[in-house]
C-alpha cells in the first residue's frame, strides 16, 4: 500500500508542477515576446529514485524531479502573432532571430521589441537595458528615428548603426532568466549571424500561448490532480483502518 501511496502522491506532484508551469503561460499571455513551455515527463533508468530537484534548467529544458516521476518544461520558439502598435520604438522580428540586450550579468536575447529611449540616449528596454547594435549600444540623437527591413537604424535620414538580431544555433542551448529574457550557455549553442531578419517597426510580436488551448488544458490537469488527492486520501484512510485494528481480540 506504501507504494501506492507514493506513485500517488508522486503523479498529484507531477500534476501541481504541470498547473504552475500552465498557470504561468496564461498569466503572460499578453506579453510581448513571451514564449510558452510545455510539460514533458521523462522516465530515466533512475526513475524510481526520488528527487527534489525542481529549479533547475539546463539546455533550454527546466528539469523538475517530482518524487518518482521527472519532469521537463520545454520552451515553446514558435513564432507569437504581429501586432500593430504604432510606436515607432516598437520592434517585430517575423522569422527566426533575437535582439541583443546587454545587461549588467551580460549579452541575453529576447523576441521582445517593446523598446524606448533611456535618460542616457540610448536605445534600451523598458527596463533600461542597452539594445545592442553592430557596433555596439545605440545612441538616438535626433528627431526621425526609423528602423528599416533590415534592421538598419536610421536617425535623421542617416543610418548610424543596425540592430544586432542573431540567431542560437541550438535553441535549447537557451534559459529563461525572466522578464522576456533568455542567457545562452555557450557549452550548448552559439551565436550566429543572420544575414536577413525581417524587421517591422511599430509593431510587436505577441506571447505564442493559445489561451483558450491553456485553459482546456489547466481544467484537466486540475481534475487529474483532484483524482490523485482523493486516492491518497482513501488510501491514507485504508491504512488508518489497518493500523486500527492490528492486535484487536475479539
Amino acid at each position: 500500500m506504501s507504494g501506492t501511496i507514493f506513485m500517488a502522491t508522486s503523479g498529484a506532484e507531477a500534476q501541481r508542477i504541470h498547473m504552475q508551469i500552465l498557470s504561468n503561460n496564461l498569466a503572460n499571455i499578453n506579453t510581448a515576446g513571451f514564449k510558452e513551455d510545455r510539460m514533458v515527463f521523462r522516465v530515466p533508468d533512475d526513475a524510481l529514485n526520488a528527487g527534489a530537484d525542481q529549479g533547475r534548467t539546463q539546455g533550454g529544458v527546466a528539469t523538475l524531479r517530482s518524487a518518482a516521476i521527472p519532469v521537463t518544461a520545454h520552451t515553446d520558439y514558435s513564432m507569437g502573432p504581429i501586432q500593430r502598435t504604432g510606436n515607432p520604438f516598437d520592434i517585430a522580428i517575423e522569422g527566426e532571430g533575437f535582439f541583443s540586450i546587454q545587461t549588467d550579468q551580460g549579452v541575453r536575447y529576447t523576441r521582445n521589441g517593446a523598446f524606448t529611449v533611456n535618460p542616457e540616449g540610448m536605445l534600451s528596454t523598458s527596463d533600461g537595458d542597452p539594445v545592442m547594435g553592430e557596433g555596439g549600444e545605440i545612441t538616438i540623437d535626433g528627431a526621425e528615428v526609423h528602423f528599416d527591413g533590415s534592421g538598419n537604424v536610421i536617425v535623421d535620414g542617416a543610418v548610424i548603426d543596425k540592430l544586432r538580431i542573431v540567431k542560437i544555433s541550438e535553441p535549447e542551448g537557451l534559459r529563461k532568466i525572466g522578464k522576456t529574457l533568455f542567457q545562452l550557455d555557450e557549452s550548448k549553442a552559439t551565436e550566429e549571424t543572420l544575414e536577413y531578419s525581417g524587421v517591422q517597426q511599430g509593431f510587436l510580436e505577441g506571447s505564442n500561448v493559445n489561451a483558450v488551448k491553456v485553459m482546456t488544458e489547466l481544467i484537466e490537469v486540475q481534475r487529474g490532480y483532484e483524482s490523485y488527492q482523493k486516492m491518497i486520501q482513501t488510501m491514507g484512510e485504508m491504512a488508518s483502518r489497518v493500523i486500527s485494528g492490528v492486535g484487536t481480540t475479539e
